[in-house]
């Protein structure tokens, strides 16, 4: 297994856990409201977001991890040394014998962290007052069951000593996809000093289990896009999962992650950062309900390269990263949540015509940190260089475990790549540009630009550029459209078909455009809008022939990476908007996993906003 690096750990959610298995775990964020916002519904569906909830399944991943590889350590090999005649006997001699073991009540869930309630009670009589024993099983990772007289080691901790000749010893089922079980009493020979090794003396067999395989038995049946607008879309899916469970869920979750890369600029020092498998967001760390966000700011465009502790580089990553959730809760004493059926979400945050879905890393299973991690190493400075946007089926089960579905499992679907809808407004005919809606936008270099270069234009004097400014302190930015007339035609810049507002070393606030190396000599005008489109204002420029396209000849020597190149506060926001779907979603979350561009502007009609913070190493 790869070690997450420090980053890793440091993401979360970005979706880390155990390789190929879901997780489950209680809920350890104080303060978190879980609970549905609206009871009128014995089902209400539920939706929001989260900005720091991926840290906590990104720790316990990597404490589990770590678990893991000193038990392995531990362990002697050959792990079972077989018995002879002499040993069965003196094993037999010593009195000490399994005489009763009582199984979990209802199913066991494989694909999970253990579960507090799924412990099996293990009484032993006969033994030795001042012995060490320990307890070996198959209900962790299978394996054959040991012969009276064998050496083996007992797997659960590191033994108990005898204090009475009668103990009952509670073993944690260990997520093993079995029917029968069997368990092993393991008397230490006092050959290694933290765990127990030593003969089997006796050996109960033939507890019948009931297994559920979580990451086979929920599925993911199906997953679309519906309804896309100019900053939301809306995911219907179907779902399935295994009736024995029924009874013991108590939510089930639609968790959408969306990690959207559109700029590489500067150089990153490569960090070598290792992974472990996709997750699935579990809609619940961190979590923070739509009517408690009313800026927005889980979805503005950020600097992604700052998440990655890239204090030793320029690089600068403009992108979006966050996650949603739409739920269906059930209190006590409801009818249980059917095991078949459709949920629906609303992505919110969207950029206006910008193209998301699943593009540039290499399998399914790759989790979105990861994905972000190969752009940066790559120092790969092409636009539109990856993205990912994949949805899973959470459960959350009444003793407090959650699944959550991870790698190649049956819960966990890529969305299909879309397009949102172009601005509804702008741009506006060039007559329409007039001195009364000029805004005081001005043009670097008095107001000369040269074909084939990056030019820059000041924004302080909008009305919009405070709140943008503000953004930009805590690593957020604005992101606004350029058009050059007369004829207006949209302009790129280095961050993609639209520019991060930034601000330079006077304080002075600017936007940067690349001016097309085919613009024809004389005056033109260049109009900024907003990403609904909105005209925020425009400058007169005078376009002169250039030699070398690409120099940055008009931006006063300055490049758009010398902001925000610090750590990020990844906060969390969700919205629901008011689009078709088959069920009301009363209650909406996400997580936001970095910040995706939001501002005023996408609190459109009929959206209520939930946020979800993750917490940060």
């Amino acid at each position: 297994m790869k070690k997450m690096g420090k980053v890793a750990a440091i993401l979360a959610g970005l979706s880390m856990m155990l390789a190929g298995a879901g997780t489950a775990y209680a809920d350890d964020t104080a303060g978190t409201d879980t609970s549905p916002q609206t009871t009128q519904s014995q089902q209400a569906t539920v939706s929001g977001q989260a900005t720091q909830t991926q840290q906590a399944q990104a720790d316990a991943a990597q404490a589990q991890s770590d678990q893991s590889d000193k038990d392995a350590a531990k362990t002697p090999a050959p792990a079972t040394k077989q018995a002879t005649p002499k040993a069965q006997a003196k094993a037999a001699a010593a009195g000490a014998t399994i005489n009763n073991v009582e199984a979990p009540q209802g199913v066991l869930k494989t694909s999970v962290y253990l579960s507090s309630a799924e412990k099996f009670k293990v009484t032993v009589t006969g033994l030795t007052i001042g012995q060490k024993y320990g307890i070996a099983s198959n209900i962790s990772g299978g394996g054959e069951e040991p012969a009276v007289g064998s050496e083996t080691y007992g797997e659960y901790g590191s033994g108990f000593t005898a204090d009475s000749t009668t103990k009952t010893v509670e073993v944690s089922y260990g997520g093993a996809d079995i029917t029968s079980a069997w368990f092993a009493l393991v008397q230490d020979s006092g050959e290694y000093s933290d765990f127990v090794y030593g003969p089997v003396v006796s050996v109960y067999g033939g507890v019948t289990v009931s297994v559920v395989n979580l990451d086979k038995a929920v599925k993911l049946d199906s997953l679309t896009v519906e309804d896309v607008g100019q900053h939301t879309a809306g995911l219907k899916a179907h779902y399935t999962f295994d009736s024995r469970i029924a009874n013991d869920v108590t939510k089930i979750c639609l968790s959408t992650t969306v990690a959207r890369a559109y700029q590489l600029s500067g150089k990153y020092v490569p960090k070598g950062i290792g992974g472990l498998d996709r997750i699935a967001w579990d809609c619940k760390t961190g979590f923070v309900d739509d009517k408690d966000d009313t800026t927005g700011d889980a979805y503005r465009v950020t600097n992604l390269a700052s998440s990655f502790n890239a204090d030793s580089s320029t690089a600068v990553l403009t992108g979006q990263w966050f996650s949603r959730a739409a739920y269906k809760t059930r209190d006590a004493g409801d009818p249980a949540i059917a095991s078949s059926g459709e949920l629906t979400s609303v992505i919110p945050g969207l950029l206006s015509g910008t193209k998301y879905g699943n593009w540039g890393y290499s399998d399914n299973t790759t989790p979105d940190y990861m994905m972000l991690s190969d752009v940066l190493d790559s120092n790969n400075t092409n636009r539109d260089p990856a993205s990912m946007m994949y949805s899973g089926i959470v459960l959350e089960f009444g003793d407090g475990v959650i699944y959550a579905p991870s790698g190649n499992a049956a819960g966990l679907k890529n969305v299909q790549d879309f397009t949102t809808k172009a601005a509804a407004n702008g741009p506006v005919a060039s007559e329409q540009l007039t001195d009364a809606n000029k805004g005081g936008i001005v043009g670097a270099n008095d107001g000369k630009a040269t074909a084939g270069s990056t030019y820059r234009l000041y924004v302080d004097s909008l009305k919009d550029t405070a709140a943008c400014k503000a953004a930009v302190e805590s690593n957020q930015y604005c992101y606004w459209t350029g058009y050059i007339y007369s004829t207006p035609k949209q302009l790129d810049s280095a961050d993609g078909k639209a520019s991060a507002v930034r601000v330079d070393k006077d304080g002075k606030a600017y936007v940067e455009y690349q001016i097309p190396s085919d613009t024809v000599n004389g005056d033109h005008k260049i109009a900024l809008y907003d990403n609904d489109g909105n005209l925020l204002g425009w400058a007169p420029v005078t376009v002169a022939a250039g030699q070398n396209s690409g120099n940055n000849q008009n931006n006063g020597g300055s490049n758009t990476n010398q902001n925000n190149t610090g750590s990020a506060t990844k906060p969390n926001s969700n919205k629901n908007n008011t689009a078709t779907k088959p069920q009301k979603l009363t209650d909406t979350g996400s997580s936001v996993l970095v910040i995706a561009f939001a501002a005023i502007a996408l609190l459109v009609a009929g959206v209520s906003v939930v946020v979800y913070r993750r917490r940060q190493a």
